[in-house]
């Protein structure tokens, strides 16, 4: 048992992350690792997940639907996976301090806003979860530090900062999140704010470039930049 053992782990670090391998038990007891489905066969138990230098398991049943949500919503498969790694470990019955529910831990607007009745449903809620995903993905055209800020702190929060909110619990959801995509994490500090370049005429004719306006204007001011 201590060489399967050993075995499994070392398949697990070398796969990719969304190449499915399938751990089973066949009838005789023996573990059968493969990375295609036994259709016929009722002994399938999940599909581990690599992404070294990390693995998990994910439930078969919650791969699939997560696999057909992604491709109907064309939305990308793994980073649905990630999230709900991430947000619940696939519990359906997790609730988080702040009242978040479910596989993708939805919180109460979101879920009215999709249309979620029991958001203890798993297909109700992954379903909203890549919606909104999706939606997210779409405003920040596929910046995904942004993508997953607002879905953990709002949209708010991202517009607030012009960018990655100041959280510790935003910046860490963001990191795990990305490692487990195999990306590294971004810079947290927000955007530098658009410097305006004014042109003042004063009345006098004198023209004067600046970014900063006098207390009192009295002549003409147009914005330039």
């Amino acid at each position: 048992m201590r060489c399967w053992i050993a075995f499994l782990g070392a398949w697990l670090v070398a796969a990719p992350l969304c190449a499915g391998l399938v751990v089973r038990q066949d009838k005789n007891g023996h573990i059968v690792l493969s990375n295609t489905l036994d259709r016929g066969g009722r002994d399938n138990i999940s599909v581990s997940i690599s992404s070294s230098p990390r693995s998990f398991s994910i439930p078969l049943h919650y791969k699939q639907k997560i696999e057909t949500l992604s491709r109907e919503h064309q939305l990308r498969e793994d980073l649905v996976i990630a999230v709900a790694r991430v947000e619940s470990s696939f519990n359906p019955f997790a609730v988080s301090p702040k009242g978040a529910v479910g596989l993708m831990q939805l919180m109460k607007d979101t879920a009215r806003q999709y249309g979620v009745i029991n958001r203890y449903n798993a297909q109700e809620n992954l379903e909203a979860g890549v919606k909104h995903l999706k939606y997210l993905h779409e405003k920040y055209r596929g910046d995904i530090a942004l993508i997953l800020a607002a879905y953990n702190a709002g949209e708010e929060a991202v517009k607030k900062y012009n960018g990655i909110p100041p959280f510790r619990e935003t910046r860490n959801y963001i990191r795990r999140v990305m490692a487990l995509l195999g990306m590294g994490t971004p810079s947290s500090s927000p955007a530098r704010p658009r410097t305006k370049i004014y042109k003042y005429t004063a009345t006098n004719g004198k023209t004067i470039i600046t970014d900063t306006l006098p207390t009192e204007v009295s002549g003409t001011v147009e914005i330039i930049h």
